[in-house]
């Protein structure tokens, strides 16, 4: 009796230990995925079932997945390696790529609590703890042939699959046979991509068989990819990745298999959680089990005499003993070995050759598709805008050189000095030719080319307006009258040493840079699959390049002081200081502003076009300020040839007055009987006499400005009074170019007249016993 109760206690302390070991016992999933888990195909069922069987079975710790693995096989093994350390006990393997992956690690820990679903189509008689995983797809790609075959308006019918390498040729031969069945005379494009997932290639090899006549598209591929091509192309696609494609693109879809893993994950994490795992087990579904296969409905689009030929086919299927795909005598053509009416089942999952054309079909076979690289150019409409907007303002320049050189005697020509406009006309040319180059697609010649034309273009442009600059600014800030002969033969040597340096440094670029075109992939947005052309450089060229940047700081800055320096200069023909000024803070604002956008931006596109653009708004805005401005006076005002200086009314009396006694000589300008002369012929000022005389106060016109016409007198009058009172001397003052002299101030005579300074001359010639004096009267 106490044996007998002893035995019952031990049999009931067995059972609470089983039970309580089997409650604290939990189920941690891991997913192998070979895509993304997001492509709404395969791997989006297989992410979707881990989730669901995670949520009804209310697992915790959470299940893991890791997707993507097909690119790299390290990556697969660190992701099986990465799920035993984060203690999954139940890991799928959900992709054929990595079959022998997954058994090497469930060989590794055979020992170990840990379980695994691995799909591939053979079983692995020494390890009991690995369930293979498989479905008849030969059957789903043979109806969804069938479908295709009824369906096509063109007799034309395709397939994309991986191909061999990647996996055997059976869907593909499945779905040409179904095909076959349903229309003798089909014509089959069957091409691969090498590849599972991928989708961009899968897209491009679809559009192949559409251009080649396909309406009708299937595929092996592990997203949608293939059908997105077709429907882009008006056609209706095919759900064949599981994932009820209706969902997503509607009654596009015309038909599509579904799939559903979340029953295989559940029933075989309860194993693993009640420790009854089954050994050496399989699943292997089909269309006839209804556990995990299933076909979707119909879309309206689809004929309704197609739809009831295509059910029918699909009941005949639904018959185990009907396998058309792997029974028609035409695989006997490549090789393969009948048992009895079928083919056997290992030999047609291995098969790797394509079914011929037989009788009335025609199978035209591609092989494996590459995308071919494609050379992708600047946008059209960047080359054309900017050759064009370049091409009007190259011929806006050479028609203001026509005019600079045809009314080169205007005053508001004669007083900029004509010489220097052309040259600044000239650099502004070859800035806009330098634009066009840059918009073009860049070679070895163009990326060096390119780089010169700017660099010199703007050189020029900024080195004329510079010393041009640089003489009104020594000729006018002249507190004591030295004499300074500065003609444009002494401006030339500074001109061509700026322009000198530029070409050193250039030259100093090209020879140590290493300048080259060079074609890359992946930039601006481009896939793999295209490249574009860029200038490239080495580290010594990059140095030369911010010299050369650093160069052009410089003038600009030197450019900015000079212009600030000669604002003082009440002399309006001679004073350009405005235009020039806002010119140059223009051209370095792009420098200082603009250019660190470009940097940061990230297409090589986008750069060139802020270069573009930048250049030719900031050139096109200098010229209007510089000449715009003079071509409207000489179209309003007149041209005054033959004139120097605008004056006032006043001024004109008095100098019709004293053209008897002083003489007439457009080209001299007298202040105070020191002469402005402003022939460019001359380098020495010459004065009425050469060594000083007293002045005789007593006397105005010994210390009076003589003017040789009446439009020349009021501004050069205004400037030189404060400094005649405070030095009183007789120092000549030349101006050696007869360019850089004259200006048309009327309007604004008339509208500023020079009260201060004439008030204080007359309060001057009062206290001297003198009663009247005139603007001109310095």
């Amino acid at each position: 009796m106490k044996m007998k109760f002893f035995f019952y206690f031990l049999i009931f302390f067995i059972f609470l230990f089983k039970l309580n070991q089997a409650q604290n016992k939990t189920c941690k999933i891991s997913v192998l995925l070979s895509g993304d888990k997001a492509d709404l195909g395969y791997n989006y069922m297989m992410n979707e079932a881990r989730v669901l069987a995670e949520s009804q079975l209310h697992m915790y710790p959470f299940s893991i997945y890791y997707e993507h693995l097909e690119e790299s096989m390290e990556e697969a093994e660190h992701a099986i390696q990465d799920s035993v350390d984060k203690g999954a006990n139940l890991i799928v393997v959900s992709s054929v790529v990595h079959f022998s992956l997954g058994v090497k690690y469930a060989t590794k820990y055979k020992d170990e609590p840990i379980y695994w679903i691995i799909r591939g189509s053979k079983l692995v008689p020494t390890l009991p703890k690995v369930v293979i995983l498989n479905f008849n797809s030969f059957e789903l790609h043979y109806l969804l042939g069938y479908y295709a075959g009824l369906a096509t308006k063109t007799g034309v019918v395709g397939f994309v699959s991986p191909g061999v390498g990647i996996n055997t040729l059976s869907c593909d031969n499945s779905f040409y046979i179904g095909a076959k069945y349903a229309r003798p005379n089909i014509t089959f494009l069957d091409i691969h991509t090498g590849s599972w997932y991928n989708p961009e290639v899968s897209y491009r090899a679809a559009q192949k068989l559409i251009e080649n006549g396909a309406d009708v598209i299937g595929m092996s591929q592990d997203d949608m990819s293939v059908q997105k091509a077709l429907m882009d192309a008006g056609g209706l696609g095919l759900g064949v990745t599981g994932y009820p494609g209706h969902y997503q693109f509607g009654s596009d879809v015309a038909y599509s298999y579904l799939t559903n893993w979340t029953n295989l994950f559940i029933t075989y994490a309860n194993h693993v959680i009640n420790d009854d795992w089954p050994a050496y087990d399989s699943f292997f579904t089909n269309l006839s089990r209804k556990d995990a296969i299933f076909m979707d409905e119909f879309s309206f689009r689809v004929p309704i005499d197609i739809q009831t030929k295509t059910k029918i086919e699909l009941q005949n299927l639904m018959d185990t003993s009907y396998a058309p795909y792997k029974s028609d005598p035409i695989l006997k053509s490549i090789g393969l070995q009948f048992v009895g009416n079928w083919i056997n089942d290992t030999q047609f999952r291995a098969n790797t050759k394509i079914l011929p054309s037989e009788g009335g079909a025609t199978v035209i076979y591609y092989g494996l598709y590459t995308i071919p690289i494609e050379f992708i150019d600047y946008p059209e409409s960047l080359k054309i805008g900017v050759t064009v907007v370049a091409g009007f303002c190259i011929f806006l320049c050479v028609v203001s050189m026509i005019l600079v050189i045809i009314f080169k005697e205007a005053k508001v020509i004669k007083s900029s000095s004509p010489i220097f406009c052309l040259l600044i006309l000239f650099g502004c040319i070859v800035i806009f030719v330098g634009c066009i180059m840059f918009a073009r697609s860049p070679t070895d010649g163009s990326c060096r080319s390119r780089v010169w034309l700017l660099s010199l273009g703007y050189t020029i442009f900024l080195g004329n307006l510079l010393v041009k600059n640089w003489r009104i600014w020594l000729l006018f800030d002249n507190p004591k009258l030295k004499k300074r002969a500065i003609t444009n033969w002494k401006l030339y040597p500074w001109v061509s040493g700026i322009v000198i340096i530029d070409i050193v440094i250039l030259a100093i670029w090209q020879a140590l840079g290493e300048i080259m075109a060079e074609s890359r992939t992946g930039i601006d947005s481009l896939s793999k699959y295209e490249y574009r052309n860029v200038c490239a450089s080495s580290d010594q060229g990059s140095i030369a390049l911010y010299l050369l940047l650093v160069f052009h700081g410089l003038i600009l800055l030197v450019a900015c002081f000079i212009s600030f320096k000669i604002k003082v200069v009440d002399i309006e023909e001679f004073n350009e200081s405005k235009p020039i000024t806002t010119s140059v803070y223009i051209i370095t604002f792009c420098l200082f502003i603009v250019i660190p956008i470009m940097v940061s931006s990230p297409t090589v596109v986008t750069q060139t076009t802020i270069i573009c653009i930048c250049a030719l708004i900031t050139t096109m805005l200098s010229i209007i300020l510089l000449f715009g401005t003079k071509f409207y006076k000489m179209a309003t005002i007149g041209l005054e040839l033959g004139q120097t200086f605008a004056t006032s009314t006043k001024s004109s009396s008095h100098s019709q007055r004293t053209k008897s006694s002083n003489g007439s000589n457009p080209k001299n300008t007298n202040f105070g009987g020191n002469t402005l002369n402003l022939d460019d012929d001359s380098d020495e000022i010459s004065s009425e006499k050469e060594k000083k005389k007293p002045i005789d106060k007593s006397n105005p016109k010994d210390h009076m400005a003589v003017f040789t016409s009446d439009e020349e007198t009021s501004k050069a009058s205004k400037f030189s009074s404060e400094q005649f009172s405070r030095e009183q001397t007789n120092d000549a003052i030349v101006v050696g170019d007869e360019e850089d002299k004259q200006n048309d101030a009327d309007d604004e005579i008339k509208e500023k007249p020079l009260v201060s300074e004439i008030q204080a001359k007359r309060l001057s010639l009062e206290q001297n016993g003198q009663t009247d004096i005139d603007s001109n009267d310095v």
